[in-house]
């Protein structure tokens, strides 16, 4: 796409935040400490959280509207989306996932729609492992929030919109669009430009 990527590791930054900009040609992701190190944030929450910002880059539409004119970032919501159904299926296929999520409580309805979209093992496994990395952001954005209850698989927001949002959604509609992004069946290597 002609961009270089550029990451900035912030980890002395106790910032619980990450960030992409672009700068010219340079595509930027600010990946801070701060996030690393809170308990919610685990190794599949860091890496969904570096694919959300790589789809402020490459997730295409909906695009937000600068203040100066243009839109080079897609939005919060299209940037959960690609982390899920894109960007951590390629980076979690280059593993082993089978020990992985063997060794992690799956929830249930996460096991039963993995195997049902996906007829691979490889894939369901994959699929497990992404769910974890919905629930590791999604009870960050829980605490952050200082929300009362956990979001859940089982308990979808049901709000519905008149308009696109290009703000952070609500936790429980965050950790949905995560989940839809993790079963849709469309294979990672399929693209079309939006």
């Amino acid at each position: 796409k002609g961009g270089t990527l550029v990451i900035n590791r912030l980890w002395s930054d106790a910032t619980v935040n990450a960030s992409a900009q672009q700068q010219g040609n340079q595509w930027i992701l600010n990946m801070y400490g701060g996030l690393a190190r809170h308990p919610d944030v685990t190794l599949e929450g860091m890496a969904l959280v570096a694919c959300h910002e790589m789809g402020h880059h490459l997730g295409g539409a909906p695009k937000i509207q600068q203040i100066f004119g243009g839109a080079w970032a897609t939005n919060e919501g299209g940037a959960d989306y690609y982390a899920t159904m894109k960007c951590l299926r390629v980076y979690f296929g280059q593993d082993d996932n089978g020990p992985i999520v063997s060794n992690a409580t799956i929830d249930p309805l996460v096991r039963q729609r993995c195997t049902e979209q996906f007829s691979s093992l490889t894939d369901q496994n994959i699929c497990m492992r992404i769910s974890l990395s919905g629930e590791s952001v999604a009870y960050l954005f829980q605490d952050l929030r200082k929300e009362a209850s956990r979001p859940r698989f089982d308990t979808p927001d049901t709000s519905e919109v008149s308009k696109t949002n290009d703000e952070h959604p609500a936790t429980q509609c965050r950790m949905d669009t995560y989940f839809a992004g993790t079963i849709c069946p469309v294979a990672a290597s399929k693209h079309r430009e939006r």
